[in-house]
């Protein structure tokens, strides 16, 4: 007996701790070749206890990625970026960003994204907005929903957020930026036992976010 419910408290709380946030490291205007990076991100805010790890909705983010951006001489088409990262939550993220013609926005820059990770089998479809001076220093403000549903050995999982970042983007030198990250994201956790009609969690949560990101980017002839 004493076995059998010990089998219950470990499957209950050991796989339930607050997961990464997804994070958008880049900023909305593609840089033309490979770039390389490394971000972290703290979440704070309320604790839950209710059979999660005590802890915010989010702990944050560690993370490196790679990507290459394609962007044609004057502006005139989309650009792309297409990224990796990883590590997310034990898992790898792909990041796909398709940018407005860069010749349409003059010092403003957006385009729509897809942040999709596996094994998780998160998606993240977002939008992303700033403007920069001729300099490279610049703001933006990226913001993307997401709805989840696993299924895990006794209990099931489902969760959706509102995921919103604010960054200020400062140039360190040719080849370097630092992107300065500040954000929420405010969402809603429902888990319950396969044996249960009832939700064991079943509420809405939310978290403050801050983070950096130090980017290597330019690695061919930019504009």
């Amino acid at each position: 007996m004493r076995k059998g419910k010990l089998v219950v408290v470990v499957r209950g709380l050991l796989p339930l701790t607050a997961a990464c946030a997804p994070m958008i490291p880049h900023g909305p205007d593609v840089k033309p070749g490979f770039s390389v990076g490394a971000s972290a991100a703290l979440g704070t805010g309320p604790t839950y206890e209710n059979g999660d790890d005590p802890g915010p909705f989010y702990r944050g983010a560690v993370l490196v990625n790679s990507a290459y951006g394609l962007r044609s001489e004057n502006g005139s088409l989309p650009a792309i970026r297409v990224g990796a990262q990883s590590p997310t939550d034990d898992a790898v993220g792909t990041d796909v960003y398709v940018q407005v013609p860069p010749a349409w926005l003059g010092r403003l820059a957006g385009g729509v994204g897809l942040l999709a990770e596996f094994p998780t089998g998160r998606r993240m479809p977002y939008a992303q907005l700033g403007i920069q001076d001729r300099r490279g220093y610049g703001v933006n403000i990226v913001s993307g929903r997401y709805n989840s549903q696993k299924q895990f050995i006794g209990y099931s999982s489902k969760e959706n957020a509102q995921v919103t970042w604010l960054s200020a983007q400062i140039p360190l030198f040719a080849r370097a930026t630092v992107h300065i990250h500040g954000g929420m994201a405010r969402g809603h956790v429902k888990r319950q036992f396969d044996n249960s009609n009832t939700p064991y969690i079943d509420e809405d949560r939310w978290v403050n976010m801050t983070g950096l990101t130090l980017e290597l980017h330019r690695f061919r002839n930019s504009r």
